[in-house]
């Protein structure tokens, strides 16, 4: 094994070694988002279809990657030729998948203006505002993380005949003593807003997805040449 070899030997090491951490932390982030999402998870359903989505898909892609990136660790450690091709052929599938993912994010944000967020926010969320806590708990939630009132403006709260709730201005929706004025609402709607939301966050899982692809395509072309050079040493009766 040439000098060269040596030097990829260690970069897939250590892209390994980073992809295990990273591996770790996306699988943290997906089951910390699945545990946060759990509470509205039937209520924000019915707005975007499938909100368990992102979060089932971090989890899957967080573990897969962590365990493939610890077995490319062992293999290129190891100088082992079946470990290393192994690593590569399981790399290769989650970088289609990885792309699978990319190129679903991209059609649901292709499509996101067919998505009816009126209709779907008000009917099942929005309208129960004053009769269930968990879809009020979740409108205030939502018009204080994302600044927004009502569902198109604070004129929708005069339909439930109620006072516009502190949420829609920043105060503390859990006082209910606690209003806004016309002036100290927030002027955007939660309809615009959520669709604002939902367009960034596909965009986003789609570009994160090509961008973990494209340093996984560079992991697979080190990981052959290594088994390459590996194999060719073993051909010749040594190995460093």
């Amino acid at each position: 094994m040439g000098c060269g070899m040596g030097m990829i030997k260690y970069l897939l090491f250590i892209f390994n070694f980073i992809f295990v951490l990273c591996g770790l932390a996306i699988l943290v982030v997906g089951v910390l988002v699945r545990i946060g999402d759990q509470k509205y998870a039937e209520e924000m359903k019915t707005i975007t279809g499938d909100l368990a989505f992102p979060s089932i898909t971090l989890i899957v892609i967080g573990s897969i990657i962590f365990v493939i990136a610890f077995f490319g660790c062992c293999g290129a450690i190891r100088e082992s030729h079946c470990m290393i091709v192994t690593f590569a052929t399981l790399l290769l599938t989650i970088l289609i998948i990885q792309v699978a993912v990319a190129i679903y994010a991209f059609v649901v944000l292709k499509n996101a203006d067919e998505i009816d967020f009126k209709n779907e926010y008000a009917m099942n969320v929005f309208n129960y505002y004053t009769k269930r806590e968990s879809q009020k708990e979740l409108v205030d939630l939502i018009q204080q993380e994302l600044e927004c009132c009502g569902v198109e403006s604070y004129k929708d709260f005069k339909t439930l005949n109620i006072s516009i709730p502190g949420s829609c201005c920043g105060k503390d929706p859990t006082n209910v003593a606690l209003t806004c004025s016309q002036q100290e609402a927030y002027e955007e709607g939660c309809v615009v807003a959520l669709k604002d939301l939902f367009k960034s966050a596909c965009a986003a899982l789609g570009g994160i997805a090509l961008g973990i692809a494209a340093i996984e395509l560079i992991g697979i072309i080190f990981a052959l040449c290594l088994a390459n050079s590996i194999k060719n040493a073993e051909r010749r009766g040594y190995s460093v």
